[in-house]
């Protein structure tokens, strides 16, 4: 727009200029022209003779019909009196042909008075192309100004308004504020700024996205925290102390609340079942198991009912099962480990008592016979009533002290109280004839060490005194474990009974087995049967042993 408001305003004034050059000159030439017209005028009144002379100058220095190329401003009263001056100049020089110096006078006069019109006309025209000149410029100016109004209020609006707004977008996006407006323009700012509307809303999408992932995993990472804490906490509390039922039941409801179960359960090989406070029956429970397996030793399950399991939870419930199995054989090679200092104790008492009292016991017997043949050749029936009860006394001593030895080396083997039995049984098959059968035998039933030895006791004098009293060809021995969690121990006969109770009463044998009974917790109870005897213990089976219900 300027560069062709210049170019118009240029052309304009160029031609504008060269009019008024020309005009300028057809101004000076008329003024010469009426110079030499005074002079023609002069010469004819004073000196007729220069006339012809300056008639010819006039005519070869200026001709009349050049004054009609002026310009491209002239009007038509200036080429009438142009055409006009021509006429005149025309009539003065056949006046002079003529010699009409009268007449020629007079249009001279005349002349002049025309060349002084046009020149007034050239000059009113001059003036008139300058007050055009001055206009144009003035249109110009004006042209110039409003474009360039225009171009800074154009540049405010839709150049420096875009160029800070964009800027200011910028400085945002560097504070992290996304939240930012961009201009619409129809032009190349409206392009880039819609480039970069649409380049910020796929940051910000990343940024959100980034936001939610970085989100989901801290709080997965704190999910595994509370996790590891919780299994942490579990293997500390499972590994500093006794694993009981309660420690069992807390760790339990620990799980549910920690891995957001329904219900829960452990059910052990041995048939220990605890639940936790949810409780675990019915179908529901069985929907999921879990097996408590170290180093390829099952130990039972762990039941669960959950009603969206995730694999989360499943690896929880893993690692749970994981550490109640390490607990579990924990507990179990303590007991093992206990069992063999109470057998190497035992094995201490057996041999001092084997190095002491056995053989005191041993002497006294040899004695007794030594002391038998001699009184036996003087014949003193007395002497040999009261040796004989001495021998019985001694031989009933040494038998008990051997069962004493027997039970004491016990090994650690043979520490299961089945094992013990089935052991027991095998040693004294060997002392009779009559078959002794373990019968029923729970297969879920383990004892502490203390009432191992009790039960051992028992069940070994109760065989015993079948053996020498009840002329029985069947000895059966039973351990059950009750539905209601009473240990049932039975030992029968199929012997001739017993008819006289108060030989039971003084019976030194029975008395150590009730007052071994009492020491248990347990109820015995010697009952005659058709044909037979029955020996029957009961106690109450509380499971000290490894797992507490």
């Amino acid at each position: 727009m300027i560069l062709l408001i210049s170019v118009v305003h240029l052309l304009a004034t160029f031609s504008t200029f060269d009019s008024h050059i020309a005009d300028t000159r057809s101004i000076s030439k008329l003024g010469e022209f009426k110079i030499n017209t005074f002079k023609l005028l002069y010469a004819l009144q004073n000196d007729p003779e220069k006339t012809p002379l300056l008639l010819a100058e006039i005519e070869n220095t200026i001709r009349p019909a050049k004054l009609l190329k002026s310009s491209w401003f002239n009007t038509h009263s200036l080429n009438e009196n142009s055409a006009l001056l021509l006429a005149r100049w025309q009539s003065i020089e056949e006046a002079f042909a003529q010699n009409d110096v009268a007449g020629a006078h007079v249009k001279l006069l005349y002349f002049i008075k025309s060349i002084n019109r046009v020149i007034d006309q050239y000059q009113t025209l001059a003036d008139q192309k300058m007050t055009l000149v001055h206009l144009a410029e003035f249109i110009a100016f004006m042209l110039l100004a409003c474009t360039g109004l225009f171009l800074y209020f154009y540049s405010k609006n839709y150049i420096s308004e875009p160029i800070n707004q964009l800027a200011k977008n910028v400085e945002s996006i560097k504070k992290h504020q996304y939240d930012v407006n961009f201009p619409h323009y129809k032009n190349e700012f409206g392009i880039l700024a819609q480039g970069m509307r649409d380049m910020y809303a796929e940051i910000q999408q990343l940024i959100s996205q980034m936001k939610t992932q970085v989100h989901q995993k801290t709080q997965e990472l704190e999910n595994a925290n509370q996790t590891i804490a919780f299994l942490l906490s579990i293997s500390q509390q499972l590994g500093s102390v006794k694993l009981t039922s309660p420690v069992l039941y807390d760790a339990l409801n620990a799980l549910v609340k920690q891995a957001n179960l329904k219900r829960v359960c452990i059910e052990l090989n041995n048939g220990t079942f605890i639940q936790s406070k949810s409780g675990c029956s019915g179908i529901n429970c069985r929907n999921s198991r879990f097996p408590i397996v170290i180093n390829g030793k099952p130990y039972g399950f762990l039941n669960y009912y959950s009603e969206n399991e995730s694999p989360e939870q499943r690896a929880l419930i893993e690692s749970f099962s994981v550490l109640i199995a390490r607990a579990l054989c924990q507990q179990e090679n303590v007991q093992q480990t206990q069992k063999i200092l109470i057998m190497e104790e035992r094995n201490i008492i057996a041999r001092e008592l084997h190095d002491s009292i056995a053989q005191s016991l041993s002497f006294l017997k040899i004695q007794c016979t030594v002391l038998h043949q001699q009184v036996h050749q003087k014949e003193q029936q007395k002497a040999l009533q009261s040796i004989h009860h001495i021998d019985e006394a001694i031989s009933d001593a040494y038998a008990q002290l051997r069962s004493l030895l027997s039970t004491f080396r016990l090994t650690a083997t043979h520490s299961n109280f089945k094992e013990a039995v089935q052991m027991l049984i095998s040693t004294l098959q060997k002392q009779t004839s009559a078959q002794i059968t373990l019968k029923e035998f729970s297969t879920h039933f383990y004892s502490a060490a203390n009432q191992q030895i009790h039960l051992l006791q028992i069940v070994r004098e109760a065989i015993i005194n079948a053996i020498k009293h009840a002329d029985c060809q069947h000895i059966d021995v039973s351990c059950l474990l009750t539905p209601d969690n009473n240990i049932w121990i039975s030992i029968i006969d199929d012997g001739k009974g017993i008819t006289n109770t108060s030989a039971i009463e003084n019976h030194y044998g029975i008395s150590i087995m009730e007052q071994r009974s009492d020491e248990i917790g347990a109820t015995f109870s010697i009952l005659p049967l058709a044909s037979g005897t029955e020996v029957k213990l009961i106690f109450p089976y509380k499971k000290q042993h490894t797992y507490k219900e």
